[in-house]
């Protein structure tokens, strides 16, 4: 009798922990579908209606939180996540964000939330290519001593980087995109111009090379770039003049995460 009332607690265990692993990643879903939504309506300057969708997301977020002590988002995945959402909703209602800027947000967002929900082949992969391809160019600007060029292209690289940033937060750890983010101040700094060319061409290798092991960590995928990609290339963003804030203000936040973490 003993033995069988423990058989039918456990698996009575195993459903009820079944069950709630499939409602945390429907809850988990659901917020990915919503940055989407998100996405397109921003896509087709529907701001209120995008404002609303955020609205519903974020109850939805804290709902998930109340209802599951043991969620699947952890504390540093919630922190970055609220990060986002705060930036979506501020660049919406900034009345003097231009169409770009805010779709460049609602990008930024949507793949954000991909990481998160998305652990073999997030959308932030997709950018592999333009950001790796733009090395090339920029060590032959330097070797014909072209530093005109060279700073619209890195402009360009740095654009990318900080598009995809948001969501390294949640996929790579903090030591390797610390080790990027001093490469990519180096080469940002004013006696970068004064290097030889040898050791400018040598810095920007290491930064390719810690880059290409950040995309290695991605599952390779033979197909063609995500439609995200397409549609962010379509809506100009990649030329919008970049002043590094987003990217800056989630390091800053990433090195407080690294002193207290939110709990589970």
């Amino acid at each position: 009798m003993k033995r069988k009332l423990t058989i039918c607690l456990l698996i009575a265990l195993i459903f009820y922990n079944g069950n709630a692993k499939a409602e945390e990643r429907g809850s988990l879903k659901e917020l990915n579908d919503l940055s989407d939504t998100v996405f397109q309506m921003t896509r087709q300057s529907k701001y209120e209606e995008a404002l609303q969708v955020l609205s519903y997301f974020e109850k939805t977020l804290k709902s998930a939180e109340k209802q599951k002590q043991d969620s699947m988002l952890t504390g540093a995945q919630i922190r970055q996540i609220t990060l986002g959402y705060n930036d979506m909703v501020r660049s919406l209602k900034q009345a003097d964000a231009s169409d770009t800027q805010k779709l460049r947000a609602a990008a930024q967002f949507r793949m954000l939330m991909d990481a998160v929900d998305n652990q073999s082949d997030p959308l932030w992969g997709s950018l592999e290519k333009p950001i790796m391809e733009v090395f090339a160019a920029l060590k032959q600007d330097i070797q014909k001593n072209e530093s005109t060029s060279f700073h619209e292209k890195w402009n360009e690289f740095i654009s990318l980087y900080d598009l995809i940033y948001p969501s390294l937060t949640i996929d790579i750890s903090e030591d390797q995109l610390d080790t990027v983010g001093k490469h990519i101040a180096v080469i940002e700094q004013e006696g970068f111009q004064q290097m030889t060319e040898s050791t400018k061409l040598e810095r920007l290798s290491l930064l390719q090379n810690d880059l290409k092991s950040v995309f290695d960590r991605v599952e390779e995928d033979d197909a063609d770039p995500s439609l995200l990609w397409v549609m962010i290339t379509t809506g100009g963003i990649i030329i919008t003049a970049l002043t590094y804030v987003g990217y800056r203000k989630y390091r800053a936040e990433k090195k407080k995460l690294k002193k207290r973490d939110y709990p589970k």
